[in-house]
């Protein structure tokens, strides 16, 4: 298909796709086919969905590019990739707060034996969930932890079984990148319906509790 029938199945401008080109996101053809739709599809994803910058993007399609490509570099390229939420500024990390946050953080991974590297962006974001609490003296979350941990230990453990038995490299790589991306979203929105579910039970249950 020419470039104009893409943007038709893709719903993504004729402008944007040539934008995609020149950031060597895809590379330009005489023809595109499916493998192309797929392709718009996880860049779509990556930046409108996960928020990922371009350059993260592009280095996270060349990791997938690669032959064959290693499914835990991907893994670990997208995961390094995705935005960081809160302040990337190390000099606060020299505040006693953070010192004990880290601390926490550390012992966190060292008790569960999670073979997880302290440079990973999400180390740093859970370091800072744990100052704010600190400064919030809010200790509900802390005693939470465990409780996460728990249930994202499953999670994990079947999204990487579920993906390293994918027969096809590159289709494990794609799921990989959309399952880090599109299950943080998920996992947030389920857990705001649930909030929901279970509030509203609780209000339910007043009513019959004080008669």
């Amino acid at each position: 298909m020419p470039l104009s029938e893409l943007s038709r199945q893709t719903g993504v401008p004729v402008r944007a796709l040539q934008m995609y080109l020149d950031l060597e996101l895809f590379r330009a053809e005489p023809v595109y086919d499916e493998r192309h739709v797929h392709r718009i599809a996880l860049i779509r994803t990556l930046l409108d969905v996960g928020g990922v910058p371009y350059d993260a993007v592009r280095r996270i399609l060349r990791h997938m590019d690669s032959s064959p490509p290693s499914l835990h570099e991907v893994l670990e390229t997208v995961l390094y990739a995705l935005p960081v939420r809160g302040t990337t500024c190390r000099e606060k990390e020299e505040q006693e707060e953070w010192a004990r946050a880290r601390q926490h953080t550390a012992r966190l991974a060292e008790a569960r034996n999670w073979q997880v590297n302290e440079e990973n962006p999400a180390w740093l974001t859970l370091t800072q969930v744990l100052v704010a609490c600190e400064w919030l003296e809010q200790c509900d979350l802390l005693r939470l932890l465990d409780t996460y941990a728990d249930a994202l230990e499953r999670i994990g453990e079947a999204e990487v079984a579920l993906l390293r038995s994918r027969p096809a490299p590159d289709s494990a790589a794609a799921g990989m990148v959309t399952s880090a991306v599109l299950g943080d979203v998920a996992l947030s929105a389920l857990r705001r319906l649930i909030h929901e579910h279970f509030s509203n039970l609780a209000e339910r249950e007043e009513p019959t509790q004080r008669n």
